[in-house]
């Protein structure tokens, strides 16, 4: 599972494109950093041009509230001098502060229990049901007000009023009523680049005056936000949405702190939000863009050279034809050297496996040479001993000529057989076991008759060490069983040769033969103990363990052994007589 998920990482290109996206982290998080800077001072500028528009456009109320506050404290004092009572020149004391500015439509003095004692109208009128005087008996300190209906003039208007204090008792207080179409005419109409809507409002929350209408004001306001809640000594700006679902930009600012405040509506900024993504953005464009490059300047550049220079190598390992690569002024200086050593050490390597296959060649051919001549050799020891044997008188040099003839011609057939072998490593033991049996059966079974023979061979592989006493060691088994065979009480006489593989790295080799009725005079089956020698001495070269078993019908010769490796320093047999044959 750890090798499924690894493989796509572990091409060459992944790694490059890997390093180099650690390598450009750095300059990504600086970039990343500096964009986000950059961000927030984008933000914070437009939110000082937010700050200053919302400012400037609120600056008729602005004026409207510090007139009338202005005018309200000089009134405020001039009463408290006046010990709080009402004179016979009061109200016209008021009536020229209306005449003197404009934008005021009402200036009058209200006493405690709610009537105006002295003022520019309205005299001796109960003003307990009005705004002011209801925001004055909870909280006795200059306040403004705005009142859509005024209890005076039946108009919209914003009242500044101010407490009057003689001492520590509360005398009534001072109000002077500024209507809201004389603060639209102090600003001289709406500029192309003033927010959507201006709200002013007092420290209570309560609203002084909107461009939007009083009918339209509740929709313009921030969602979830009270006007109470966004009073801030501090002037700021934020983002949220109005109360009809609308994307907005809102600014407060103070206009008098504890007094007045301006919130200004401005339609949210569309290249804010990208400002934000963008600071990510191009840094990670940057990023993708390096890789792709890289990917790709490396997938031409590299991997497809090296798949070129993969393709040729096997090729080569294939079918040993060396293909340099062509156009070799493109390449990179590196590749055009790589690919020449490569081409010059197949070109060597060819060479050397030519030589080596030459070495071999001629090995094999002396090898089977020496083959071929230790078989001549031997069959001419035979052709001697032949000889011999036809000229001698008596029985018993006869016997032994003709043992020593057939066991000569044995080792004449394993030579035979091991240089006709096309192998020049390990051989087929079991190819040339077939090859040596049957010539042991033909030339050991003439005059013997009829022999029901079975064989079964597993492929076994030997080196030549140990293949020749073992063929040679099977030759002599099969040899005496041949000599010795009988026919049973039922049936014709029985010849099994096996060589199999048991498993466990084991090679087992049995010889069955029948025994009951010789087949052969007592003459030629005399024992002289030099089969069971010549067996013992081939089982203990090979290293293997020779176990028989004799019965009343059959005679079981087995033999247990381990292949085993090249052995340069195999000892010779050694041959130690021992009675009888079989």
């Amino acid at each position: 599972m750890i090798r499924l998920f690894s493989r796509p990482f572990d091409g060459l290109a992944t790694r490059v494109a890997g390093t180099l996206t650690i390598a450009m982290l750095p300059i990504g998080a600086i970039a990343i950093a500096q964009a986000v800077e950059i961000s927030r001072e984008e933000a914070r500028r437009k939110e000082t041009v937010l700050l200053t528009a919302t400012a400037e456009a609120a600056i008729g109320e602005a004026l409207a509230i510090a007139s009338a506050r202005g005018a309200a404290s000089t009134l405020t004092a001039e009463i408290i001098r006046r010990g709080g009572s009402a004179t016979a020149d009061c109200s016209a004391m008021f009536e020229s502060v209306v005449r003197e500015n404009l934008q005021f439509s009402f200036a009058g003095y209200a006493s405690a229990g709610g009537k105006i004692v002295c003022g520019s109208s309205a005299l001796g009128q109960d003003i307990r049901e009005g705004v002011v005087y209801k925001a004055m008996e909870v909280d006795k300190k200059p306040t403004v007000v705005a009142n859509r209906k005024g209890i005076i003039g039946g108009h919209s208007v914003i009242v500044v009023a101010a407490p009057v204090f003689v001492g520590t008792k509360y005398q009534g207080f001072v109000a002077i009523s500024v209507p809201h179409t004389r603060i639209h005419k102090i600003i001289g109409g709406t500029p192309s680049d003033r927010p959507l809507d201006i709200v002013t409002f007092n420290a209570a929350g309560a609203v002084l005056s909107s461009d939007a209408g009083q009918d339209a004001l509740s929709r313009e306001l921030p969602a979830g936000r009270s006007l109470s809640s966004l009073i801030s000594m501090h002037q700021y700006a934020f983002s949220g949405h109005t109360q009809a679902g609308e994307k907005r930009t809102f600014a407060v600012v103070p206009i008098f702190p504890g007094v007045a405040y301006a919130l200004g509506s401005w339609n949210a900024d569309p290249t804010m939000g990208w400002a934000r993504l963008s600071t990510v953005v191009f840094p990670a464009l940057m990023l993708i863009v390096g890789l792709v490059v890289a990917f790709t300047t490396v997938n031409r550049t590299v991997i497809r050279r090296i798949s070129r220079l993969k393709t040729n190598m096997s090729e080569f390992a294939l079918s040993r034809r060396i293909e340099p690569i062509t156009r070799k002024r493109q390449l990179p200086r590196e590749f055009r050297e790589i690919d020449t050593v490569w081409v010059k050490l197949a070109e060597k390597l060819v060479r050397d496996e030519a030589e080596l296959e030459e070495m071999v060649r001629q090995k094999n051919v002396l090898l089977k040479e020496v083959h071929h001549r230790v078989k001549n050799n031997l069959q001419l020891i035979a052709s001697i001993v032949n000889l011999k044997f036809r000229r001698a008188t008596s029985d018993e040099a006869r016997r032994s000529l003709s043992e020593v003839r057939m066991r000569v011609s044995s080792i004449a057939t394993v030579h035979q057989a091991l240089y006709t072998n096309n192998f020049t490593g390990k051989v087929r033991a079991d190819e040339l076991l077939a090859e040596v049996i049957d010539a042991t059966i033909t030339a050991g079974s003439s005059g013997v008759g009829e022999i029901q023979v079975s064989q079964s061979y597993d492929r076994i592989l030997l080196y030549p060490d140990q293949a020749v006493p073992f063929l040679l060691l099977a030759s002599e088994a099969v040899t005496n069983a041949l000599k010795y065979i009988g026919r049973p009480a039922e049936g014709p006489p029985m010849l099994s040769v096996t060589l199999s593989d048991p498993g466990g790295g084991h090679a087992e080799f049995r010889v069955f033969n029948s025994v009951g009725v010789p087949l052969l005079p007592p003459a030629q089956v005399q024992g002289s103990g030099l089969g069971r020698s010549l067996i013992a001495g081939f089982s203990k070269q090979i290293g293997g363990e020779v176990q028989t078993v004799q019965t009343d019908e059959a005679y079981d010769f087995c033999l247990t052994f381990t292949p085993a490796p090249f052995d340069p320093e195999i000892q010779p047999i050694t041959l130690n007589d021992i009675d009888g044959d079989q």
